[in-house]
Parts: C-alpha cells; sequence; structure tokens
C-alpha cells in the first residue's frame, strides 16, 4: 500500500512553533537522520536497567550499527519526509553531525531531546552520558525558530554522568536526584496537562525543573507505570484524540489510568505485539509498535507490517497510514520517537 495516507476557546499564538498537544492537525515537524549511528556505551547499571539483556555486550564500546540497517533506516525516515511532505506537512531535517565524533549514538530521534510545549522549545538534559551533545544536530533549525518568536531553552545540562547513576542495591530507578535529568518523551502533551513518568532517564528534580520553568499555565501530572525498563512513555500510553487513550496493558493498567487522570477518556489497549527477529531489536521492545504519529484525527502513521495496530486504528475510524520503519526501530524508536512535531493547528485547551 504506498504510504499516504479541535476547536474551542483557547489561546493561539504566531510563533513558527506552535504545539499544545499529540492530535491537532500536523503542520510542520523535524524528521531525524540514521546515517552514522552508533552503538551507546553507557554505564553497565543504566544499559541492564533499559536494553534487552540479548544484547548488553553491544553497549560496551561505541561500535557502528550495522551498515545495512543504517542504509535501510535512512532510506525508511527519508520516505516518511516524502509522506508527510505530500500530505501538506512542512519538514525540517537536522544538520548531520558525525555521533561518533562526539561519543554520542545518533540524530535519528529528535523527540527524546527535544520538548516542545506551545511556542517553548526545551533542549532536555540527557541522562546518557553518550547523549549530551545531540541536540547540536538540531541548533540551526532551533535559531531559526527563536527569530520566528519560539521560546528555546537549554535545560542545565547534566555535568556528571558518573554520579548522576544510582548504584545503590535495590535502586527502582538508574537515575538518583543528584542532578536534573529527564528524556523529552518521557512527557506526552494533553493541551494544558502535560503527562510525565519518573523512569530510568527522568528523575523527580528533571520533572520539578520543567514545571518551573513552564511555570502555571501547563500542569505536569506523573503517572506510576509498571515498567522495570522504563524510559519513554510513548510506549505505554499514546493519545490518538481528544478522549481517546491507547495504551499498553503490560505496563499500566486500565483501573490506574481511570482512577488518576483519564477518568473521562475511551481506553483502548493495545494489541500484544508480534515477536520478531529481523531486523533486531537491539534498544527497544516489542511494544514499540504503538509508537505512532498522529497526522490529525482521521490519519495516524503506523509501521507497514504491524496489521493489529492497523486493524485497531481503522476499528475506530482512523486511516492507517501504512509506511515501513522497522529499521529504525532498530536503532531505538518508531515514528513518534523519530519526530518532534513543531507545529500543529489547534489552541490550548484543558483536556483532561
Amino acid at each position: 500500500m504506498p504510504c499516504f495516507g479541535s476547536g474551542g476557546g483557547g489561546i493561539a499564538m504566531s510563533s513558527q512553533v506552535r504545539s499544545y498537544n499529540e492530535w491537532d492537525p500536523l503542520e510542520e515537524i523535524i524528521i531525524g537522520v540514521a546515517v552514522g549511528a552508533v552503538f551507546p556505551a553507557e554505564a553497565r547499571r543504566m544499559v541492564e536497567a533499559t536494553m534487552p539483556r540479548r544484547y548488553w555486550s553491544l553497549f560496551e564500546t561505541t561500535r557502528p550499527f550495522p551498515a545495512q540497517i543504517i542504509a535501510a533506516a535512512q532510506a525508511e525516515l527519508d520516505n516518511l519526509d516524502r509522506v508527510l511532505t505530500e500530505a501538506g506537512v512542512v519538514v525540517q531535517r537536522p544538520t548531520w553531525v558525525d555521533p561518533a565524533s562526539l561519543g554520542g549514538y545518533t540524530s535519528a530521534l529528535p523527540r527524546d531531546s527535544l520538548l516542545v510545549v506551545g511556542s517553548n522549545v526545551v533542549e532536555a538534559p540527557m541522562a546518557w552520558r553518550s547523549r549530551r551533545s545531540e541536540a547540536l544536530a538540531y541548533r540551526p533549525i532551533l535559531r531559526h525558530y527563536q527569530e520566528t518568536g519560539a521560546h528555546w531553552v537549554s535545560a542545565p545540562q547534566v555535568l556528571d554522568h558518573d554520579r548522576l547513576v544510582d548504584e545503590m542495591p535495590g535502586a527502582r530507578w538508574a537515575v538518583n536526584e543528584t542532578q536534573p535529568a529527564f528524556a523529552a518523551a518521557d512527557f506526552l502533551r494533553f493541551g494544558r496537562d502535560i503527562v510525565a513518568q519518573r523512569s530510568h532517564v527522568t528523575n523527580r528534580a528533571g520533572i520539578e525543573w520543567l514545571r518551573r520553568h513552564l511555570g502555571d499555565t501547563y500542569r505536569i501530572h506523573v503517572l506510576d507505570v509498571d515498567n522495570p525498563h522504563a524510559m519513554r512513555l510513548d510506549c505505554t500510553i499514546m493519545p490518538l484524540r481528544p478522549g481517546t487513550l491507547l495504551f499498553n496493558p503490560d505496563w499500566v493498567d486500565a483501573d490506574t489510568l481511570r482512577n488518576s487522570l483519564f477518568a473521562e477518556w475511551d481506553l483502548v489497549p493495545a494489541p500484544r505485539p508480534v515477536p520478531r527477529e529481523q531486523p533486531p531489536l537491539y534498544m527497544a521492545s516489542d511494544w514499540v509498535h504503538m509508537n505512532v504519529l498522529v497526522i490529525d484525527q482521521e490519519r495516524i502513521v503506523v509501521e507497514a507490517q504491524d496489521d493489529d495496530i492497523a486493524d485497531l486504528l481503522a476499528g475506530l475510524g482512523f486511516d492507517p497510514v501504512r509506511c515501513p520503519f522497522r529499521n529504525v526501530q532498530s536503532i531505538g524508536g518508531s515514528f513518534h520517537c523519530a519526530t518532534t512535531d513543531i507545529r500543529r493547528r489547534g489552541v490550548l485547551d484543558s483536556h483532561l
């Protein structure tokens, strides 16, 4: 199948950057690049907390991902660029920065390092040493957005990654509270409400820093999830439109969602993923299949082979836009992770 696929009384802004939630009609987006991706060399505690056990040995030294996976992943990202461009979306791509030269990881997953809230663009203080310079690839784009009225800020970056890692026996998370740290993908936007999770890469201090930075306009709620390897919220819950939430039944149960923030929402359990061997999921769980990208309240981008997710969305009245993305998933994320939406057509409202 070819890869084609709100209103209310709130606050609107004139900045080129303007995105309040995950579902308003998409107008502009950043898509990452996979060229040069390398396995990140991180502390053993962090690797064991977050990565699939069978691949732990790959994270001991910085080494390139297999060349065929990088080439295929880049082709998938370029195809997504074409799909969204033909759908009328303005697409931005980062300047290529060699990850290996920075002791890094990849520029394929901007959702982890850039958080857009309204006209604010926040560079996240990444818990992984390998990701501390990742935002450099996006700086030319961010400077342009600042010139058009966006409020661009870099959160105080982690200065001592060794000290941040929690080596205490029995510690729930791999990061302690010595320095603020968060991944932007641990936050999902619901208008005035932002839902966050604590994880192996996001601590309480990081959440509180963001709360103070955004001020009283936004309310941050912390959702307690049951994912022992938590490092991104967008494979646990994913809003599809106002009032409809896709959720991972293994990592959060419906009662927890109903009793916290989503009492009035339709809660839709994601179908269980079909295990796969190739290309390997070096840095993600099988639940990466629910990491979809909402174009608008009619169209949602899904992986071309994920029939169960596509059928579920079709049953909910959406048009699934199927695109190949399994090699990008092999590097560590899917459509939501590999993008950062810059502008969605809508206003700031309350939905929770």
